[in-house]
């Protein structure tokens, strides 16, 4: 792969609890009897949900504290994270991660708060080039376009992007949407469509391409956006297509859309020397050259 353009740092993806259950888990009291801390974590897809599975083993397997005699882990996937964000609220669920992209949302209307920061391996340069760790490790990464090696050739900046068909994570990411959008309307670019809807503006922009969520209420408030962003999603479940739930969703999801049928997708800088290493992407890799 080659990244040819950093787009920008930004914070990488925190956990978030509600605010009377960040209160509870910090609490320190004297007690007599045990007491048992219950975690609901909510999840979005089938690889947050494995996650979430494996945390519930260690956690049975270490007896995890955290100011309570035990604590209990259990798993519930919901559809997205504005319905995570809803749980939360409702307190059907305690905690969830989010993208550097939905903090607002989370903040501002479900009032959650971060109580902990992903810390990513290595540093810049040694990620960007060879992907091995010096153990140091950083809490930023760089939002950045990734395409195959020798393809594009036409391609020397992002201005050359237009009408590519491009692999979004989603549109609610930071690193895969805001930061690429921003910078595009930034240096003039791209040409404003409705100033109030930016998956108007990048329809017109880029060819075909996916980034889920382009057609939910709230990235398409009044029903008239294009399935242009929709086209490469490749859901073939009713009413999963280009949500969440596609299998081009998240980050490992436009990398895979790159893989099979995009020409760019926009990552965090460390997501290729992440993903290749993954047992899940030999297999993927192994049947899809089988198939070409």
């Amino acid at each position: 792969m080659n990244i040819f353009t950093q787009l920008g740092p930004t914070q990488d993806e925190f956990s978030l609890v509600s605010a009377q259950g960040y209160w509870k888990v910090n609490q320190v009291e004297d007690r007599e009897s045990p007491k048992e801390l219950k975690i609901i974590w909510c999840t979005i897809n089938l690889n947050e949900t494995k996650k979430c599975e494996a945390f519930v083993q260690a956690n049975e397997r270490d007896q995890i504290r955290v100011g309570y005699d035990t604590a209990k882990i259990e798993c519930s996937q919901a559809s997205n994270k504005d319905e995570c964000m809803l749980m939360l609220d409702q307190e059907k669920a305690t905690m969830t991660t989010l993208d550097a992209g939905e903090m607002y949302v989370g903040g501002r209307y479900h009032s959650l708060v971060p109580i902990a920061q992903e810390v990513l391996e290595g540093t810049l340069s040694i990620t960007l080039t060879t992907g091995i760790s010096d153990g140091r490790g950083f809490n930023y990464y760089y939002a950045v376009a990734v395409v195959k090696v020798g393809s594009l050739t036409d391609v020397l900046s992002i201005r050359d992007l237009k009408g590519k068909k491009a692999c979004f994570p989603g549109v609610e990411t930071y690193a895969g949407w805001m930061l690429p959008i921003s910078t595009l309307l930034k240096q003039g670019i791209m040409d404003v469509k409705d100033c109030n809807n930016h998956v108007k503006t990048a329809s017109n922009f880029f060819g075909p391409s996916c980034a889920v969520n382009c057609l939910t209420d709230k990235y398409n408030p009044i029903g008239d956006n294009s399935d242009k962003l929709c086209r490469l999603c490749t859901g073939s479940i009713p009413g999963k297509w280009c949500t969440d739930a596609d299998p081009y969703a998240g980050f490992n999801g436009a990398f895979r859309c790159l893989l099979e049928t995009g020409e760019v997708a926009f990552l965090k800088h460390t997501s290729v020397p992440e993903l290749i290493k993954t047992k899940e992407f030999s297999k993927f890799l192994a049947l899809f050259l089988k198939s070409l």
